[in-house]
């Protein structure tokens, strides 16, 4: 089957406007400054993808809302983040894994099409400017917390290293954790509409303790369980 690939080129500007192609994925938000492997096998996005490896330009990642069925402008969340390709494999049938860097944050304004694949105009989003004082006792906090709940991951063999490295902005801090985090991605779609990088931080405080009480409480379940192993013994043959 063959598909026109629409002459997105670079980038076009419609009164300060842009329009770029966007990629719609379910359980998946993409945030400024995070690399994000995908792996690209329907035949709409493999010309998607070498449109924009051809022009250097960028898509648009945006999250599916929970239990869509089918792409729709209603099912299709407005607020996403752009990708540029960084990295290519090329694999066997056109297939591609690729590595894309977010990049800025956008606002759907309009739909301008949707075969092979939707494109629409687009503006961009930013955090409201906010005093150092307000953020860098909430960032102090996220970074914290962030590193004790990396040490209780350590722990429970989740993750192999407990240095974090972690950015020096509090916006780019609040991104990274949003990404990161186990929670729903209507959450993560949640945190990235947001334009107060303190309102931000705030609900990272709350969701990452909780992710924290969460771990405390797998690690008390395997000691438990390894002292039940344990005392076990204790009534086999032989064991006196």
């Amino acid at each position: 089957m063959h598909f026109e690939i629409p002459r997105f080129g670079r980038l076009r500007y419609l009164d300060a406007l842009m329009e770029i192609p966007l990629f719609p994925l379910p359980n998946l938000v993409l945030f400024p400054n995070v690399i994000l492997p995908l792996h690209i096998f329907e035949e709409r996005y493999k010309q998607m993808i070498n449109g924009c490896i051809d022009t250097d330009d960028v898509f648009g990642l945006v999250l599916l809302r929970q239990g869509a069925q089918e792409e729709t402008e209603q099912t299709i969340h407005r607020v996403g983040t752009t990708a540029r390709i960084v990295r290519t494999e090329r694999l066997e049938g056109g297939r591609m894994n690729i590595l894309c860097q977010g990049e800025a944050r956008f606002r759907v304004l309009r739909f301008t099409r949707r075969t092979p694949f939707w494109m629409a105009d687009i503006d961009f989003i930013e955090d409201e400017n906010e005093s150092d004082d307000a953020l860098k006792p909430l960032q102090d906090e996220v970074a914290s917390l962030y590193a004790k709940a990396l040490e209780l991951g350590v722990q429970l063999g989740l993750f192999e290293s407990a240095e974090p490295r972690l950015p020096e902005s509090p916006v780019d801090l609040s991104f990274m954790v949003s990404y990161v985090l186990d929670i729903e991605a209507e959450q993560k779609q949640n945190l990235l509409e947001l334009k107060s990088t303190e309102q931000r931080l705030r609900e990272l405080v709350t969701f990452v303790d909780d992710a924290i009480r969460k771990l405390e409480k797998q690690i008390a379940y395997k000691q438990i369980v390894h002292k039940v192993r344990g005392n076990g013994d204790l009534g086999k043959p032989g064991a006196h």
